[in-house]
């Protein structure tokens, strides 16, 4: 009897123990606090992710610094030579400026779990970054127009002289690696004849787009998911996939080795490449997911269907100040 008695205090016991514990997970070694992220991903879309974020992840607290690429490298830094960065994370637009953190030894180096699902060309090779969304800078126009371009080299016909427009690399890290890669394709004279074909200099993709939904423009050059997001919004705008090739841009999102709170961090870097988080992106950002197993917005191509003209990343880092002159002694300043 004594016996009997004393199991059934221990299923009690247990049985009080579970119904304690339901509902409440205890949280891994080192998730919880906060962190903050540096970004150039537009403000709504970031605003979104945060929310969305710590819904999921309610222990941990993001803070989100958003503006252009070329003000957050430059907050990094001011931050840097101040000696210490505030960051615990950093996410713009394209790869090179990633290879100017690795030569500054700023970037820990892990290997996230997701990493695994995603394509060679969406991670680096060395584990510093790995590609949070898909950008690809493209061929948009206004629907007035009668024949849409097909391929960058249309843009020096006089058809679509006058009203022609490139957001600036001085300012944009998209417009920058395009405007490499253009060069690298098609050689500086391409610029110069889409200067003399009345192409001009525009502050950066969203005004672009903007200036093409207002007519100021009849054809730009900016990013994708821009265009679908305006033309889902009722603008009379279209873009083209060009046939020479897009300029496929991988962003990139990294953990500064200097975070105070490197585990939570690495935990956000999981998310947005989860087969979840990526949704999430198609959802909330009408982006190319950066891997194969979610499907893209509507009427997209799948990410291994892209045409994409090859951009050396290293050669993007390695001649920023040459593109830049280029661009200047052609444009001017911005």
């Amino acid at each position: 009897m004594r016996k009997k008695l004393c199991v059934f205090a221990l299923l009690l016991i247990g049985g009080s123990l579970l119904f304690a514990g339901a509902g409440q997970e205890a949280a891994p070694e080192g998730l919880g606090g906060t962190i903050t992220l540096y970004t150039s991903v537009p403000q709504p879309i970031a605003d979104k992710i945060q929310v969305d974020f710590q819904t999921k992840f309610p222990e941990i607290t993001l803070e989100v610094f958003r503006s252009g690429t070329s003000a957050v490298t430059a907050k990094i830094a001011t931050e840097k030579e101040a000696g210490a960065i505030q960051a615990d994370l950093v996410w713009v637009a394209e790869p090179s400026t990633y290879e100017d953190f690795k030569d500054q030894d700023l970037l820990l180096k892990f290997t996230p779990t997701e990493a695994k699902n995603l394509p060679k060309e969406m991670k680096d090779p060395e584990g510093y970054y790995y590609a949070g969304r898909l950008i690809n800078m493209i061929i948009g126009y206004n629907t007035s127009v009668a024949t849409p371009p097909k391929k960058w080299t249309d843009l020096l016909e006089p058809a679509y002289g006058g009203k022609l427009g490139f957001p600036s690399p001085l300012r944009s890290g998209a417009a920058e690696a395009a405007v490499k890669t253009l060069a690298d394709e098609y050689d500086w004279k391409y610029f110069e004849d889409f200067k003399a074909n009345g192409g001009v200099q525009i502050a950066n993709n969203s005004t672009v787009r903007d200036m093409l939904a207002t007519g100021e423009l009849t054809v730009g050059v900016l990013l994708d998911y821009m265009v679908r997001g305006a033309k889902a919004k009722g603008s009379p705008m279209d873009y083209v996939w060009p046939e020479d090739g897009a300029v496929f841009i991988p962003s990139p999102i990294a953990v500064f080795n200097a975070s105070g709170n490197p585990e939570a961090a690495k935990v956000f870097v999981d998310y947005v490449i989860s087969q979840e988080g990526q949704k999430t992106m198609v959802e909330l950002g009408d982006f190319i997911p950066v891997r194969t197993d979610v499907e893209p917005p509507a009427a997209t191509p799948s990410l291994g269907k892209i045409k994409k003209l090859p951009t050396d990343w290293k050669a993007v880092q390695e001649m920023r100040q040459d593109t830049k002159d280029h661009w200047t002694a052609l444009f001017g300043e911005e």
